[in-house]
């Protein structure tokens, strides 16, 4: 009897999980129909699929042309973004289960539900990292935030990458936590999907594997990215050299957000200089936290990368708004550490509060690029600062563990 109500059970989860992916499928679909053509996705998505009917390379220029007549609706005039492909083989490859869909909007669609479903896995991994076990209605405020705050709505329907970079930062934390190294370096793997929202985390973690002999960090990374660059020598032995020439086409006509140029849109004399002056400070304080970190345990170092996460941004190195998504950690490691602090109700009530304040405070700056680029950054910078003592240290008393 237990047996059949088991396997009723189990069949019962997988229905209503199908079901759901479906629903999430057919809205994001609807959606995409109702919008215009974007480019991060379809570029690489009608280059795998060029690729596979074809057997044209991604980058070559009939695929170019291809993107550019579905984009625009003509081949590229003066002055308009060429659409070269700027996505390394690799990472291309993993584009080619969507480019078995020949219908955009669905393959959009169902890119968009995957990445739903892992910014909500991201979530809940994010709270394991932290340890935070928040009640009921929390949790379902901080879900509703993970998809529909304001970085992952522009992410999802921009079609990036982000999530699945986001994703494979935080899994990778917690395998780290684990000390299944192998696997967080295959995860770590997954930040190629976008360079420019781990690059400097990327720093911090070789960083910190040399400083604490993590090598099996390393080894599983090497491994996951020499078994697909391997695959895409053999699928197209010629694709590294036109796709470096994509990198400089994408820059560019795309060339990203920096603080420099931001701030000289403010003050066109000194604003790229105060851009430098705020990366060498930013850049100093992080070699010091990072120096810092060496040989403390895990709480530190989670700290210090979502430090680094924060200051990221403020590097001037280019980015995008979409890559701010990985702002979500520290953020929910600073409401985890409050909690620590707070008892009761009266930190379920607080978190949930500070979390729908966040969320109105983004969307109702979204509409200035300048706003949403700085005020976040800075704001998340000096609460990890306020919660640094409690983040790095185990609790001070015996009441302290009592009340955790």
């Amino acid at each position: 009897m237990s047996r059949n109500l088991t396997r009723i059970t189990i069949a019962f989860a997988i229905f209503l999980a199908i079901a759901i992916f479906g629903g999430l499928v057919w809205a994001n679909t609807l959606y995409v129909r109702s919008k215009p053509v974007e480019k991060e996705f379809l570029v690489p998505w009608l280059g795998a699929r060029t690729y596979l009917q074809y057997g044209v390379s991604p980058y070559d220029a009939q695929s170019t042309q291809r993107a550019q007549i579905v984009y625009y609706g003509r081949l590229a005039a003066e002055g308009d973004d060429l659409l070269r492909l700027a996505t390394s083989f690799p990472v291309e490859l993993l584009y080619f289960p969507f480019a078995l869909i020949t219908d955009y909007p669905l393959a959009l669609g169902l890119w968009m539900s995957v990445g739903e479903i892992v910014l909500v896995a991201a979530a809940f991994l994010t709270l394991s990292l932290t340890g935070w076990k928040p009640r009921w209605f929390l949790l379902s405020i901080i879900l509703l935030f993970a998809i529909l705050g304001v970085y992952s709505f522009r992410a999802l329907t921009s079609g990036s990458a982000a999530p699945l970079v986001v994703f494979g930062i935080v899994a990778a934390l917690v395998a780290i936590k684990d000390e299944r190294d192998e696997l967080a370096g295959a995860l770590l793997a997954l930040s190629f999907f976008k360079p420019s929202v781990a690059a400097v985390f990327l720093l911090f973690m070789l960083w910190w594997i040399v400083a604490n002999r993590r090598g099996r960090i390393v080894l599983g990374f090497l491994m996951a990215v020499g078994f697909f660059t391997l695959i895409s020598f053999f699928l197209l032995p010629s694709w590294l050299l036109p796709y470096l020439r994509g990198l400089v086409s994408a820059f560019r006509y795309n060339p990203g957000l920096t603080v420099g140029s931001l701030l000289a849109e403010w003050w066109p004399a000194i604003g790229a200089r105060v851009g430098l002056i705020i990366m060498i400070a930013i850049a100093l304080l992080l070699i010091l936290e990072w120096r810092a970190v060496r040989g403390k345990d895990f709480r530190h170092a989670l700290w210090t990368a979502s430090l680094t996460l924060v200051a990221a941004p403020l590097l001037n190195i280019p980015t995008s708004l979409d890559a701010l998504i990985i702002l979500f950690l520290p953020l929910i490691l600073i409401l985890s550490i409050a909690a620590q602090r707070w008892t009761g109700l009266r930190a379920a009530f607080a978190s949930g509060g500070i979390l729908l304040a966040a969320f109105a405070l983004t969307w109702l700056i979204s509409g200035s690029t300048h706003a949403l680029f700085f005020v976040p950054p800075i704001i998340l910078f000096a609460c990890l600062y306020w919660i640094r003592w409690w983040a790095v240290h185990p609790p001070r008393t015996w009441f302290d563990t009592i009340r955790q």
